[in-house]
C-alpha cells in the first residue's frame, strides 16, 4: 500500500494554518495510559482549534467506543495558540503496529506539518524505569532537553526500549533526521491502571517547560477518583487473603 491509503481532511482552519515555530506533541500507548490521558486532558481543556483529521485503511478494523457512541477510528490534529505559543496536539486512542501503516501515516502527517512551518516535535509516552514516580527526558541535542531538566525531569540514561508504536516510531524518525528538534518526555507509571498522578506528571513538566498554562484541577478530580479505586481494588484483595487464610485445613488423607 502506498500514501493513497491515507486521506488527511482539512477544517477550513487546516487550510489557512500557519504553524512557524508550533510545537508538535504526539503521545504514544503506554503503561498506565499516562501520555494519552495528558493530551486528551489538553484536548479537552484548551479547547484547541481543529485542523485536520486522518483516515486510513491501515487504521485496526474495529470500534472505537466513547460514552456509549462507537465511532471508526481517526487521528485528529489541533492547533492550540495562546501567549505567543502555539502547541499542535495530535489526538488518539489505539495503537499502530503495522510498518506499513505507520510509515504512510507519518509521512503524510510530517508533510502537512512541516510545510506549514512546525519542525519540533515531542513525544509522550510512559514505562516502568525506576519504581519510583519521576518524569524523563531524552534528546540528542541537550539544549532542546534544558527546559525540560530544569522542569523537574531527569535523564533518560537508556534508549534501548523507548515505548512507541510504529506510528510514533516514524514521526521520531523523520522529525531527526529533517529538523533534528526532537525530545521524548517518558512518565514513570507505577500502576497497570490508567494512572492520571502520571499524566499530571507529565503536564506539569511538559507546561513549565513550553511555557504554557493548562488548568490541572480537573485532572485531581480524577486522581482522587482513581485513588479511591486502587484502595477498594486493595480492600477486596485483602478480604480474599484473609478468607484463605480462615478457611479450616483438611485432614491428611492417605490411601495404602
Amino acid at each position: 500500500m502506498t500514501r493513497e491509503a491515507v486521506r488527511l481532511i482539512l477544517t477550513e482552519a487546516g487550510r489557512k494554518a500557519r504553524l512557524d515555530g508550533a510545537h508538535v506533541i504526539e503521545a504514544s500507548p503506554g503503561i498506565g495510559a499516562s501520555a494519552l490521558i495528558a493530551l486528551n486532558y489538553l484536548v479537552e481543556n484548551l479547547k484547541p482549534v481543529k485542523l485536520a483529521e486522518i483516515r486510513s485503511q491501515h487504521f485496526p478494523h474495529v470500534s472505537v467506543v466513547d460514552e456509549g457512541i462507537a465511532s471508526a477510528p481517526k487521528i485528529e490534529i489541533y492547533l492550540h495558540e495562546a501567549d505567543a505559543i502555539k502547541l499542535v496536539l495530535i489526538s488518539r486512542n489505539f495503537p499502530i503496529e503495522s510498518s506499513e501503516g505507520g510509515y504512510a501515516l507519518a509521512v503524510k502527517l510530517y508533510e502537512f506539518l512541516a510545510e506549514r512551518g512546525a519542525l519540533s516535535y515531542y513525544l509522550l509516552s510512559s514505562s516502568r524505569i525506576t519504581g519510583e514516580r519521576g518524569i524523563y527526558v531524552a534528546s540528542l541535542n541537550p539544549e532542546d532537553a534544558k527546559p525540560f531538566l530544569n522542569s523537574g525531569a531527569r535523564v533518560l540514561t537508556s534508549l534501548d526500549n523507548i515505548p512507541a508504536d510504529k506510528f510514533s516510531s516514524y514521526m521520531l524518525m523523520l522529525y531527526l533526521r529533517r529538523t533534528g528538534r526532537v525530545c521524548i518526555l517518558i512518565s514513570e507509571a507505577v500502576s497497570y491502571f490508567p494512572d492520571p498522578l502520571s499524566a499530571k506528571d507529565l503536564l506539569s513538566v511538559l507546561s513549565r517547560a513550553l511555557k504554557f498554562k493548562v488548568d490541572l484541577e480537573k485532572l485531581e478530580e480524577e486522581i482522587e477518583k482513581h485513588r479511591r479505586i486502587l484502595e477498594e481494588v486493595q480492600r477486596g484483595y485483602e478480604r480474599m487473603i484473609q478468607r484463605r487464610e480462615e478457611r479450616p485445613g483438611k485432614e491428611p488423607f492417605y490411601i495404602g
